[in-house]
């Protein structure tokens, strides 16, 4: 069972520097989440709400599921490791609808993930005219994250919470929770020698401290609608949805060193470019399509690798090759007319020498009313880039990471994790 106390939350420090200025206006803000506490079981959700009378209406999606004046709630009958939408409504003397909240939490999964921790935990986030909250099961090993808004670093904070109460409704928020752990502390097995073997190659290369050669790397992602527009009703999802996800790894130097001083092929092409979903040249690029066309999606994957180059030490060209794509596959869990889950796999090395493959996983729940809950696992080395598009969108980034060095690729190296939802 996992517990979201709001009431701990209120009494939590200010993200920002004028709290106690702001603090009569703070903590009315913070009573308009109406929650005192959330606790998530495999089969139920049960809700606690602040002190003090009045009424209640609490729907789950579009579903009204109680009404009433009672301080507590359980929503039972629930699937196991599923995010659930609610909508609260407190109804006022004269049954005039005085405030209204949403609220997005999941229930807790039977069989916990221990490819990446981030995957199946539990987070809670609440909508309010005037106030965001966020709050997330603790990731062992993890003593501190650091919170972003839109990009922007707004907090650290030891507990697994936060309150923003400087939005604005008309405006959209993409928070992101990162933090850090050693790899001696990972789900990995043999993490002890691992970390070990880790420090040596941070040690001898220049650019790569030790310790962050056994770090653990953490991002939690929420990308949240315009306020006003995610506590309006949500319009009835279209029969007819398409969507992409596009996951490439390429490597943005022209040219790079081969690490082993000794071979012949010395120097290899790169693709020599930044961030960029249409781009041309990559290592690799998979591209998930799924379409919904009236009775269930459509789920298929297209793949492609890039040719490998190799020059001489005059950098004169040598060779190329292009890998195999067989170590790209995809794999689907659940697929019905509602939702997608399904998990794309990764393991794709270099055609012309003896070198550890890029390696990397990622799970993707996407359903059918627009919701998606995607995550991942991969090496630190090359730049990875995700994107997602529907028909009615452009590529919107969704994971975007550099490349620390070609000797991350080393299974000894630390992994980073990463999971973006949305909430619209």
């Amino acid at each position: 069972m996992y517990r979201y106390s709001i009431a701990a939350l209120g009494l939590a420090g200010s993200i920002f520097l004028s709290w106690r200025k702001r603090r009569q206006q703070r903590l009315a803000r913070i009573n308009s989440l109406m929650i005192k506490s959330i606790k998530q079981r495999e089969n139920e959700i049960t809700f606690h709400w602040m002190e003090g009378k009045g009424a209640y209406k609490v729907y789950r999606e579009d579903e009204l599921i109680y009404s009433g004046t009672d301080q507590e709630i359980t929503d039972t009958g629930l699937v196991p490791g599923k995010t659930y939408l609610y909508t609260v409504k407190k109804m006022g003397p004269a049954n005039q609808l005085a405030n209204t909240i949403k609220i997005q939490t999941s229930t807790v999964t039977k069989d916990q993930n221990p490819a990446n921790v981030l995957q199946n935990l539990i987070v809670t986030t609440i909508v309010t005219h005037s106030v965001i909250s966020m709050e997330w099961e603790p990731i062992e090993g993890v003593k501190e994250y650091t919170v972003y808004r839109n990009g922007e670093k707004i907090a650290k904070v030891k507990d697994c919470r936060f309150i923003d109460d400087t939005i604005e409704s008309d405006k959209d928020y993409h928070y992101s929770i990162k933090a850090a752990r050693p790899l001696a502390l990972s789900e990995k097995t043999m993490s002890e020698e691992k970390f070990a073997i880790a420090g040596i190659i941070g040690f001898f290369k220049k650019d790569t401290s030790e310790k962050e050669a056994v770090l653990e790397r953490f991002s939690l992602t929420k990308q949240i609608g315009m306020v006003e527009s995610v506590l309006r009703p949500r319009e009835q999802a279209s029969d007819r949805t398409e969507w992409a996800i596009r996951y490439t790894t390429f490597l943005t130097n022209k040219w790079l060193k081969n690490p082993n001083f000794f071979s012949t092929l010395r120097y290899f092409e790169g693709d020599g470019r930044g961030f960029d979903p249409e781009a041309p040249n990559y290592r690799t690029r998979a591209d998930i399509l799924i379409n919904y066309d009236g009775r269930g999606p459509n789920v298929r994957l297209v793949k492609d690798v890039g040719k490998t180059k190799a020059y001489g030490w005059i950098r004169r060209f040598k060779e190329e090759e292009t890998a195999s794509a067989e170590g790209i596959q995809l794999k689907k869990s659940n697929v019905t007319n509602k939702e997608a889950s399904i998990q794309l796999i990764h393991s794709v090395g270099n055609p012309l020498v003896a070198s550890p493959a890029i390696d990397y996983k990622m799970h993707v729940r996407l359903y059918k009313n627009g919701f998606y809950d995607i995550s991942g696992v991969h090496d630190q080395s090359p730049h990875q880039e995700v994107y997602l598009k529907n028909n009615y969108t452009s590529w919107q980034p969704i994971h975007q990471a550099e490349s620390k060095g070609l000797e991350w690729l080393s299974t000894t190296m630390a992994d980073q994790f990463w999971r973006v939802s949305n909430f619209k």
